[in-house]
């Protein structure tokens, strides 16, 4: 009986040894996206006037900050929280540095151009009113809003570039009416966001298969017929160029989502180098974990190098424990403990 309950014990734990990380921490979606920007002032009253988000903290940035992301000693800077009103998820976090070099991480660059976070995801209350607003403020689409059917949904989407080269894919819903969302007035809170990738089974490995998130949504193809479409290919390519899309999230949700978006047929630069701070643009999104310690250990074994990790104070959060990494298309994403 001892030696059958011996062999049970031992055959047991062999089993459970290669899912014993997964077991031991829970990730969600990401909770904040982080913009360095040029001038936080000028930017932060744009997003109150234009967004219609409110300010949420004007806090002092932890010293701490520095340390996590490799900055000079010399470096100096600020930060404002905005939230959309009614909301405690889907903030943007924007930080101002002095007195370091920085590069616009996606400069002059086009849809298909591989590097960096592409775009951050709203909804909007009225597609017509506000692209006249920020076409009136400077900034410019890929394309002009492009209205298409996903069944059962029929949604316009207009993705505009605007300060320190950061691009917002703005979403509509025209049919059916939206529910849930009770405080979409101007912008909604951040919900999804597009990396475009080298590689995209190597991404979605990485997301899937190390970071254990599930595959929300799946499309493979080129455009059924030429004309206007949202990524600004020309017309007479949308045919031709096949694009793979998957949005995934560690619990299935369009919540705090990823999208990994490849063009196959389409080569344009590769500005992954400068996807990290302390470069302008969307430089991070921000994933809160309960068991911060159970995902290095995870990372360490899938052979992920970690690149850097502090204790700091982030509002409205307080006390965390954050470690960061870099994708296999080399952008810079974080991972949060709360105290």
């Amino acid at each position: 009986m001892r030696t059958f309950i011996l062999i049970y014990t031992l055959l047991s734990s062999l089993l459970i040894i290669p899912f014993g990380h997964a077991k031991d921490f829970t990730l969600n979606g990401f909770t904040e996206t982080v913009f360095i920007v040029s001038d936080i002032e000028k930017t932060s009253q744009f997003y109150q006037q234009y967004a219609g988000w409110e300010v949420r903290s004007t806090e002092e940035v932890a010293p701490e900050l520095k340390q996590l992301w490799q900055l000079p000693e010399r470096a100096s800077l600020k930060q404002v929280l905005l939230a959309n009103k009614g909301e405690q998820r889907g903030y943007v976090r924007l930080i101002q540095i002095n007195n370091v070099q920085q590069e616009m991480i996606r400069a002059n660059t086009q849809s298909w151009d591989v590097g960096g976070i592409f775009d951050v995801n709203v909804r909007v209350a009225d597609m017509q009113k506000k692209r006249q607003q920020l076409q009136d403020a400077g900034w410019r689409g890929t394309s002009d809003p492009v209205s298409f059917t996903f069944e059962p949904y029929e949604v316009t989407e207009w993705i505009t570039t605007g300060f320190d080269g950061i691009s917002f894919a703005m979403i509509e819903r025209i049919k059916p009416t939206l529910k849930g969302w009770p405080n979409v007035k101007q912008m909604s809170r951040v919900f999804n966001s597009t990396q475009v990738v080298s590689d995209i089974d190597t991404s979605l490995a990485f997301y899937r298969d190390v970071l254990g998130f599930q595959l929300y949504l799946e499309h493979k193809g080129a455009s059924k017929e030429a004309g206007p479409n949202v990524l600004g290919l020309p017309y007479n390519l949308t045919t031709k160029i096949p694009r793979s899309v998957y949005i995934l999230h560690p619990q299935k949700l369009n919540e705090g989502s990823v999208e990994l978006l490849q063009f196959h047929g389409a080569m344009g630069k590769n500005v992954s180098t400068k996807a990290a701070p302390p470069n302008l643009g969307i430089v991070t999104l921000r994933f809160p974990v309960d068991n911060l310690p159970a995902l290095k250990a995870h990372l360490i074994q899938k052979k992920v190098q970690i690149v850097s990790q502090a204790t700091l104070n982030l509002p409205p959060y307080g006390l965390v424990d954050m470690l960061a990494i870099r994708t296999p298309d080399q952008t810079w994403i974080e991972f949060y403990q709360t105290h």
